[in-house]
């Protein structure tokens, strides 16, 4: 075992030292959800539209993909203690600016500069634990708790937000996560020692334009996805130039690392088939986790829950998530096959989405999906940091640090390609169920219209205004018909989702046969930071 430097003073307990790491991840991955935390109010304070809103987060995501390789470069010039300080006040800057912001292109900006202080705060955050532990688990578990918590943060921000959500502006959030880092951040510098966890490399060098050809390339890409199916893709320009863009810069890119010394990525890690079985692995995860978006819209649009009650029926998916995460982090420990987590976790998931697909119903008890989201929370933990790991640990020891780095970028391949499909499916798929449905009731006789109209201002007569007249009838029965294409669509996104996780479980059942070496499969004992 290598003994690391001690970075925290002496008289520290270790204790302490948890709970400082817990304060500075938690406000950090708020930042993630917090422009989606409550789709309508974001959309009502910015006068933007949900994919704007969605943009907002794949800006942040994105801008931390494409700054992961260059802070590397950072971290081992500066002290830890100062690397740290110095990200502290890029986040509450940034927190600030999103705060002062009044529109949608001034708060992307600053959505990308959190997203470059915020893999900053989460490499240190994840080098102090493994640090801290010094143990031949430390690897295991630091991964395992930050992406633990990256995976429970939605619904707790949820919960968190909705009080304020009902009091104060939108923006304000911003303001509280501003706040939230200053105690953190003030107990991480009286406990913190002055020491370097990586030699002094001097800031020479550095490929500053890979960096920016590299964040153009995804910003454009995303784009392309995000707003696609929303502009009818390339019959409008702004797609056609994002899609134009978006090749040359891929072209650029990849010219130019071939003829680097030192690649911003080395895309050799490309040639290992483990890892390409992991990218093929990640992005199926990610595809079957946003399925998750149509859960939370049938219970926001549906069912008529409000941010509170929203939140605190996904705490069973919080806590699925948090039992997932342990189960798969003891089974890495004691070397469990890594197909037998994944064809594990693959089912958890294929029982949850095969179980929803029953449970969509405009009248339903809440209880009834306590324990379907807590099965697709254990399904997601226990697949998310095992894949990471195996994808870092199929690569030779020297491509560690890019294998980790494409890993976070498939991640968010995965994410916007999800933003994608959903996109599509609400807009064509949930468009072609309420024309059926709109063509059913056109062929009915006037007098059982007449009674499905008293139908509808009955069935909402709990939830709004009575409206005596026939045109409120007709637009309360408008409502029912767009909540049935709302179900019908998520029944139709749900079934394909199943049908993928099903041939994913039969190709991991098959693929062991195919004799890649167990070293490549069980080893988490090198992975680097």
């Amino acid at each position: 075992m290598i003994h690391l430097p001690k970075m925290f003073k002496e008289w520290v307990p270790h204790w302490a030292v948890r709970i400082c790491i817990f304060m500075l991840l938690v406000p950090n991955l708020l930042l993630f959800t917090i422009s989606t935390v409550s789709v309508t109010a974001a959309c009502g304070f910015y006068g933007i539209d949900q994919n704007d809103a969605n943009y907002s987060l794949i800006v942040l995501y994105a801008a931390l993909v494409g700054y992961f390789p260059l802070e590397r470069r950072f971290s081992s010039f500066l002290v830890t203690k100062d690397y740290m300080l110095i990200s502290l006040i890029m986040e509450i800057l940034s927190a600030y600016g999103a705060y002062c912001a009044k529109d949608l292109t001034v708060l992307l900006i600053f959505r990308s500069l959190q997203g470059i202080a915020n893999i900053s705060l989460v490499a240190i955050c994840i080098s102090l634990i493994f640090n801290h532990l010094q143990t031949e688990r430390a690897r295991e578990i630091g991964y395992s708790v930050v992406y633990c918590i990256l995976l429970c943060i939605s619904p707790v921000t949820t919960l968190l937000a909705a009080p304020f959500l009902d009091t104060t502006n939108y923006n304000e959030l911003y303001l509280l996560v501003m706040y939230a880092f200053i105690p953190g951040g003030l107990f991480a510098m009286l406990i913190m020692a002055r020491q370097r966890l990586n030699r002094k490399i001097p800031l020479y060098q550095l490929e500053w334009q890979s960096f920016v050809i590299y964040c153009t390339m995804l910003f454009s890409l995303t784009y392309v996805l995000v707003y696609g199916q929303q502009l009818n893709w390339f019959s409008d320009m702004r797609i056609v130039k994002g899609s134009v863009i978006f090749v040359i810069s891929i072209i650029t890119y990849i010219i130019r690392q071939q003829h680097l010394k030192r690649p911003y990525l080395n895309l050799n890690i490309y040639k290992y088939p483990g890892y390409r079985t992991g990218i093929c692995l990640i992005l199926i995860l990610y595809l079957a986790r946003g399925a998750f978006n149509f859960t939370t819209l049938f219970f926001t649009q549906v069912l008529g829950m409000d941010p509170a009650h929203l939140g605190r029926i996904l705490l069973f998916n919080v806590l699925g998530a948090i039992l997932g995460t342990l189960i798969s982090s003891r089974m890495m420990i004691f070397k469990r096959s890594s197909y037998l987590i994944w064809m594990a976790g693959f089912a958890i998931l294929l029982v949850h989405y095969i179980w929803m697909i029953f449970l969509f119903s405009p009248q339903a008890n809440t209880d009834v999906y306590y324990l379907p989201l807590l099965l697709q929370g254990m399904g997601t933990g226990m697949l998310l940091t095992p894949i990471i790991v195996f994808m870092v640990t199929s690569v030779p020891a020297e491509l560690g640090a890019t294998a980790g780095a494409t890993a976070v970028s498939m991640r968010l391949l995965g994410t916007t390609i999800s933003i994608a499909l959903i996109n599509y499916f609400q807009l064509y798929d949930s468009g072609l169920h309420f024309d059926r449905f709109q063509h059913q009731l056109s062929a009915m006789d006037p007098a059982a219209l007449g009674r499905l109209q008293s139908f509808a201002q009955v069935f909402s007569r709990h939830g709004s205004d009575v409206h005596a007249s026939h045109t409120g009838a007709t637009h309360l029965l408008k409502n029912l018909l767009d909540q049935q294409a709302l179900l019908k669509t998520a029944v139709d996104y749900y079934t394909l989702v199943s049908i993928l996780l099903v041939l994913t479980i039969i190709a991991l059942a098959i693929l062991p046969r195919l004799q890649i070496k167990k070293t490549m499969l069980d080893s988490v004992k090198d992975i680097p930071v």
